[in-house]
């Protein structure tokens, strides 16, 4: 399988395609990933770049991974707008999936308004969600565990697991439970990303990448 992922720091902070990887290879199935990331934009900033097109229209995915603005979420119609642009340059052959996030740690409630503008989209455009913000805030309640990183917005490498396993398994067809998603997500956070890979750090009260 042949996979784009498109979206912001929530797709390359940790690096979440590539767990991704990692878990399609523990499930020993092959994958060949892609990243187009910006900070903080969403698929309207993407639909406006060449490399979205020469992407989609000339690289032969099997799949695309899509993800919005997440903090602060811009509303349902801007998910919709964005989706529908990518969506209208998408080859019939590449299968449209959606990388639902989680609201801020602060913010809870937020979360039913996020998926609900994902779901509204995926099925405008026959597309398949991938339900991470749900599954994030129901394993952080049942196993007391830290899925943010510092600022409260981010992943912590764990949530960034956490997320590569629901996608997988729904690139997969897999069916989630809460246990097993859980021990995955652990074994895919223990393993070592390579040391010349720069990632978000905390550093004199800032993000910032090194």
């Amino acid at each position: 399988m042949k996979v784009l992922f498109i979206g912001n720091s929530h797709t390359f902070v940790h690096y979440v395609p590539m767990r991704v990887k990692w878990f399609f290879e523990k499930q020993g199935k092959e994958i060949d990933i892609a990243m187009l990331t910006y900070p903080g934009v969403g698929l309207d900033f993407h639909i406006k770049q060449s490399q979205t097109y020469l992407n989609l229209l000339y690289g032969n995915y099997d799949a695309v991974v899509l993800q919005h603005n997440a903090h602060p979420f811009p509303g349902k119609e801007s998910v919709i707008s964005g989706g529908k642009a990518i969506a209208g340059i998408c080859p019939e052959q590449t299968r449209i999936y959606l990388y639902m996030t989680w609201s801020e740690k602060n913010n809870p409630e937020g979360q039913k308004v996020m998926s609900e503008a994902y779901r509204e989209l995926a099925e405008e455009i026959n597309a398949t969600v991938c339900p991470v913000g749900e599954w994030w805030w129901k394993i952080a309640e049942a196993y007391g565990e830290e899925l943010y990183f510092a600022d409260g917005e981010h992943s912590s490498v764990l949530g960034a697991s956490l997320a590569a396993v629901v996608i997988g398994r729904t690139l997969l067809g897999m069916v989630i439970e809460k246990d097993e998603l859980y021990q995955e997500a652990k074994e895919i956070a223990a393993k070592k990303q390579d040391p010349r890979m720069i990632d978000l750090i905390m550093k004199d009260g800032e993000l910032d990448m090194a």
